[in-house]
């Protein structure tokens, strides 16, 4: 949930070259937070993107990833609930990183994630039970319709810690 903080303490800001105090209305800081989250779009499409090519990877290749995701199972999940944030969400569409067009079936992706039962997120069975086939097959075919190519997981935002 978003809490819009500026309709709960009415901020006021000084005007530049005046002593006059001025009250920013609603519409203002929706556009201020607008502008701040446009400036992150190619970061939020980027986990869009990484969210759907870790739900292509067996695990054979998600293990490959535990020096950038130290957790690749439940990063599955929390890359996907990240990226599909309603406001980070809807700047990629905003921005047009991605055509309105493939919107839905994003979201119908997300839900069908969201619905996996809690005992098949288990590790032994990532490989072999339907359902996950089912996922890393839509997650294929999401990303060949959004022309992405690569499958490979973009770390350009991912900070690692080395074990040492």
């Amino acid at each position: 949930m978003k809490i819009n903080f500026g309709n709960l303490f009415k901020i006021k800001v000084e005007k530049e070259n005046s002593e006059n105090v001025e009250e920013i209305n609603d519409s203002e800081i929706i556009e201020i937070e607008r502008k701040e989250h446009d400036n992150h779009v190619k970061f939020y499409y980027t986990n869009i993107i990484n969210s759907l090519i870790l739900h292509t990877y067996n695990t054979k290749e998600l293990d490959k990833m535990v020096p950038v995701l130290i957790d690749p199972l439940a990063e599955l999940y929390e890359e996907l609930d990240y990226a599909f944030l309603p406001v980070l969400f809807e700047t990629v569409f905003r921005n047009r990183l991605i055509d309105e067009s493939f919107k839905q079936e994003l979201l119908d992706f997300k839900k069908k994630v969201d619905e996996i039962p809690g005992e098949l997120w288990d590790w032994e069975i990532l490989d072999t039970n339907e359902i996950w086939k089912d996922i890393r097959t839509n997650a294929e075919t999401l990303l060949n319709k959004l022309n992405i190519e690569s499958r490979a997981y973009n770390e350009g935002h991912t900070t690692i810690i080395f074990k040492k």
